[in-house]
């Protein structure tokens, strides 16, 4: 996440100067190698960001005593972490970036991680909210003990349910023949049961009241489901219906936040002058005239809500102009 972060702000704010470190040599010469980042001291920076594992941030936080400058995280869970930044006496501006993948690593950074995403925020710290703008994320600002309750329910208890999913499968007597069957249906479902297991345990030990309580819903409404289920009543499909009504809806949202936030009449975020060509069910199609991809997130910026995977291809003409292709799929 540190790593994405930074090639994020290299493409967005090249003005400014990117100082990291790292305690494993390898990811830290990775990083100089590929100009993410230069060597100094990240503790005398204005804005100090700690990317770092949940069990080390006392460890750092307690070094970033007295420090002049703003400190902000990425950790995902904050109340618990803004304890220990108390603790230590660091006026923490905590902050979680909702996006995120399975990989991990700074071989797995993508400077397009957080377009469109919203980034939770303690407060509203001027210096953080223009970096998380500059990315392309969307600020949300919310206290500690509100963002631990949320978020055990959209992403921490996702993790739970994809790997009980997987331990379930794995345990049948038929896994070796499932798996010769398996699609696009289990690889989605599975996806997340794929990321660090020590980092997953590490948030489940910080925020581990949230997530029961989301996991015992979950267990109730697999109850109800499967109740007419062996009924074999017409209750069903309408509970299906209700559920992809409801995500329907959040989409919805998240695309009407993010254009709100990045103008729908204009191309990716910090385009400049351009224009859309073709149908937004079909073919679309933003041509720009700027001298590079106007932002760090392009082509990822538009159209919110869709999968990165879904943009065709980039290219730039002698001129100058930089086109990008979104097919929507199916």
């Amino acid at each position: 996440m540190g790593a994405s972060f930074g090639m994020a702000l290299r493409a967005a704010r090249p003005d400014l100067e990117l100082v990291g470190a790292d305690p494993d040599p390898v990811t830290m010469s990775r990083a100089l190698t590929r100009g993410i980042v230069t060597p100094g001291d990240p503790a005398a920076a204005d804005v100090v960001v700690v990317a770092a594992p949940i069990p080390a941030l006392p460890e750092i936080l307690a070094g970033l005593a007295g420090r002049p400058g703003v400190v902000t995280d990425m950790a995902s869970a904050k109340a618990r972490v803004m304890r220990w930044a108390a603790a230590a006496g660091v006026d923490l501006v905590g902050g979680h970036p909702m996006c995120g993948s399975e990989l991990s690593g700074i071989d797995a950074a993508d400077p397009a991680l957080f377009a469109g995403a919203p980034w939770v925020l303690t407060r509203d710290e001027p210096l953080v909210t223009g970096l998380v703008r500059a990315v392309g994320a969307l600020p949300v600002v919310m206290d500690p003990e509100r963002h631990d309750r949320l978020v055990a329910g959209v992403s921490h208890t996702a993790f739970v349910l994809s790997a009980a999913y997987v331990l379930a499968l794995a345990g049948d007597r038929e896994w070796a023949e499932m798996q010769e069957v398996a699609g696009s249906g289990f690889r989605d479902m599975s996806r997340l049961a794929g990321g660090d297991p020590e980092l997953h345990a590490a948030i489940a030990s910080t925020n581990r009241e949230r997530i029961t309580e989301s996991v015992r819903a979950v267990e109730a409404s697999l109850a109800r489901l499967r109740r007419h289920l062996e009924a074999g009543d017409g209750r069903l499909v309408e509970l299906f219906e209700e559920a992809r009504g409801s995500r329907e809806r959040w989409l919805r949202r998240r695309e009407a936040r993010w254009a709100s936030s990045c103008g729908s009449s204009r191309g990716p975020a910090g385009s400049r002058a351009g224009a859309w060509t073709g149908s937004s069910s079909r073919h679309r199609r933003w041509t720009a005239a700027t001298p590079a991809p106007p932002c760090a997130c392009w082509p990822g910026c538009w159209p919110a809500g869709r999968s990165r995977s879904r943009w065709s291809g980039t290219s730039r003409s002698p001129g100058g102009r930089w086109s990008a292709w979104w097919r929507p799929s199916g």
